[in-house]
C-alpha cells in the first residue's frame, strides 16, 4: 500500500492537499455556526470591532466615565437570543445583524484589557458595515492561517517533528480545536500558535546552517507563531515559555550551545510570552471567582477530577456557550484514540523525551490546579478545557516523537484504519450536532431531517463537505504516514 501510494504521489503531495481537506472541514465548521456562536463572542466581537479605536458605524469612544463604548449592536448583541437556550436556532441573530443600532458597552478589551490585544488587532482590518459579512471572512481567515501553517509545516518540517504535530492535532482538535480555530474566539489563534511554535522551534534547533532558505522560513515561522500565542490570550503567553523549555530539553545540551542563535530566538520568544503573561490583567484581579476554597480538600478533589477536562477536550465539553452537547460517542472515541497514541509513543522513550513530557504534563496539571486552589473554584467551575488544549495537544506531540526527527511514528496498518474509522465517524457526528443545534434547535431529535432548516446553508451541503474533508484529512494522517522516496527541497541540516 505504501508503494502505491508513493506511486501514485499521493505522499509526495501531502503538503499541499492535507492542508487543503482541513481548509474545507473548517469551512464548513465556519459557516454552520451564526454570529457570535463561540463562548464570550460578545466581548471578542466587540473588541474586534473597536480594536482600532474610533470607526464610523463600527465603534465609538463616549468619554464617559467610568468608560464606555458605542458599537454595532449586530457585534455585540447577536449572541444573547440563542446563547444557553440551545432550543432557539442561528435565525434569532437576523434582527441584530440588520440593524443600524450602536448601543452602550464595556464589554471591551479596550477598557477591560483582559487579553493582550493583538489578536483583535489584526481581526479588525476585516471589520466592515455588514456585521455577518465581516465575521465570517474573520472565520474563514483564521481556518486559512492554519492550514497555511499545515501546510509550511509538513513541507519545511522534518518528518519526524511534522507526523508528530499532526498526529496530536487529529487526535486533540476533533471537535473542539476546529471549531475554536474556525471561529472568533481567541483560543483558536492560541491553541494553533503553541502547537505550531512547538514544532517549528523544535525544527529550528535541529538546524545547524543559516546559508539555506529552509533554517529562515523556520526561524521566520517560529516568530509568527509564537506571536499568535502571546498576543492571543494571557495563558497562552504562558505556554509559549513553556514549550520553549520543552523544546531545549528534547534538544539537548550540547545543540543548545552549538546553535546559539537558534537558541537565542527560541529564548527570545519564552521570555517575550512570560512578560506579557505578568503585565497583561490576569483575570484574578477580579477578585475570587467561587467559595470552593471552603470546602475540605479542594487540591486533592481538584486532582482527581482533572480527567474531566480531558475529556471535555475530546468531545466531552459543550461546544458554543457551553450548550451544544455532543453525543457520548465522541468523547469515548476520543479518549479511546488518545490513548491508543500514547501506548504507541512511550513505546519508544528516551530520557530527554521523559523529562519533556513530565514537564509538558506538570504544566498541563498544574496551571489548572494552581488558579483553581487560589480563586477557590472546582472543576467544571470557570476553567475549561479549551484552556489546556494547547497545552493536552503539546503533550500528546511530545510523547509521539521518535529518537531521529527524520524518523516519524508509523502505527501498524490495522489500528491506524480503525483509529482512522473510529475519528472520522465520530468528527462526522460532532459536526452534525453543532450545526444541527444552530439549524433546528435541539427541540427536534438530532437526526429529525425532516423539516425546513432556519439558519444558514443547507444542512446536508455542509455536512457532506465535513464529512467528505474530515474523511479525507484522517486518512491522511494516519494512513498516509510514509515519507516519500525522494527528499524533500528543504533538508533537516540544510
Amino acid at each position: 500500500m505504501v508503494n502505491q501510494l508513493n506511486r501514485w504521489g499521493i505522499n509526495q503531495w501531502r503538503w499541499i492537499w492535507l492542508p487543503l481537506a482541513f481548509f474545507v472541514l473548517g469551512s464548513a465548521w465556519a459557516i454552520s455556526s451564526p454570529v457570535a456562536s463561540s463562548p464570550d463572542d460578545d466581548y471578542h466581537l466587540t473588541s474586534i470591532w473597536c480594536a482600532q479605536g474610533d470607526k464610523d458605524q463600527a465603534c465609538l469612544d463616549t468619554g464617559l466615565t467610568p468608560p464606555k463604548v458605542i458599537v454595532a449592536a449586530g457585534a455585540a448583541n447577536s449572541a444573547f437570543c440563542f446563547a444557553t437556550n440551545p432550543q432557539v436556532t442561528g435565525e434569532c441573530t437576523e434582527f441584530e445583524l440588520n440593524s443600524t443600532e450602536m448601543i452602550l458597552t464595556d464589554r471591551v478589551n479596550n477598557i477591560q484589557q483582559l487579553y493582550p490585544g493583538g489578536y483583535y488587532t489584526v481581526l479588525s482590518i476585516f471589520v466592515g458595515t455588514d456585521v455577518e459579512t465581516s465575521v465570517y471572512t474573520m472565520r474563514i481567515f483564521n481556518v486559512l492561517i492554519f492550514s497555511l501553517l499545515l501546510a509550511l509545516l509538513l513541507r519545511v518540517v522534518p518528518m519526524g517533528i511534522s507526523q508528530a504535530t499532526v498526529l496530536a492535532v487529529t487526535a486533540t482538535f476533533l471537535p473542539l480545536g476546529v471549531f475554536l480555530v474556525a471561529s472568533t474566539n481567541p483560543s483558536g489563534w492560541a491553541i494553533s500558535g503553541v502547537i505550531f511554535f512547538f514544532a517549528f522551534s523544535l525544527a529550528l534547533m535541529n538546524r545547524s546552517s543559516w546559508r539555506h532558505k529552509g533554517t529562515w522560513i523556520i526561524a521566520i515561522a517560529t516568530v509568527l507563531t509564537g506571536l499568535m500565542a502571546i498576543v492571543s490570550r494571557v495563558d497562552s503567553a504562558a505556554f509559549v515559555a513553556v514549550v520553549a523549555l520543552v523544546v531545549f530539553v528534547l534538544s539537548g545540551i550540547r545543540r543548545l550551545f552549538s546553535h546559539v542563535p537558534q537558541s537565542i530566538l527560541v529564548v527570545t520568544m519564552g521570555v517575550i510570552g512570560v512578560i506579557t503573561y505578568f503585565t497583561v490583567t490576569p483575570l484574578e484581579t477580579s477578585g475570587e471567582l467561587g467559595t470552593s476554597k471552603e470546602v475540605p480538600d479542594l487540591f486533592w478533589n481538584n486532582l482527581i477530577e482533572l480527567p474531566q477536562l480531558i475529556q471535555g477536550i475530546v468531545g466531552g465539553w459543550p461546544l458554543g456557550w457551553n450548550d451544544t452537547t455532543l453525543p457520548s460517542l465522541v468523547s469515548v472515541v476520543g479518549l479511546a484514540v488518545v490513548g491508543a497514541l500514547i501506548f504507541a509513543g512511550i513505546s519508544h522513550m528516551w530520557v530527554n523525551k521523559l523529562v519533556a513530557a513530565l514537564i509538558a504534563f506538570v504544566a498541563f496539571i498544574g496551571f489548572p490546579l494552581v488558579f483553581m486552589q487560589t480563586q477557590g473554584v472546582s472543576v467544571g467551575e470557570v476553567v475549561q478545557s479549551r484552556y489546556l488544549l494547547p497545552l493536552f495537544t503539546l503533550l500528546i506531540a511530545v510523547i509521539m516523537l521518535m529518537p531521529r526527527v527524520k524518523e516519524p511514528l508509523v502505527l501498524p496498518r490495522i489500528p491506524a484504519v480503525v483509529i482512522a474509522i473510529g475519528l472520522w465517524v465520530s468528527a462526522g457526528v460532532a459536526f452534525w450536532a453543532n450545526a444541527h443545534r444552530y439549524s433546528v434547535g435541539n427541540s427536534l431529535g438530532l437526526f429529525d431531517v425532516s423539516i425546513n432548516w432556519s439558519y444558514g446553508p443547507p444542512l446536508w451541503v455542509t455536512t457532506t463537505l465535513a464529512v467528505i474533508s474530515s474523511g479525507v484529512f484522517i486518512a491522511g494522517v494516519f494512513l498516509a504516514q510514509h515519507p516519500p522516496k525522494t527528499q524533500p527541497i528543504l533538508t533537516t541540516h540544510g
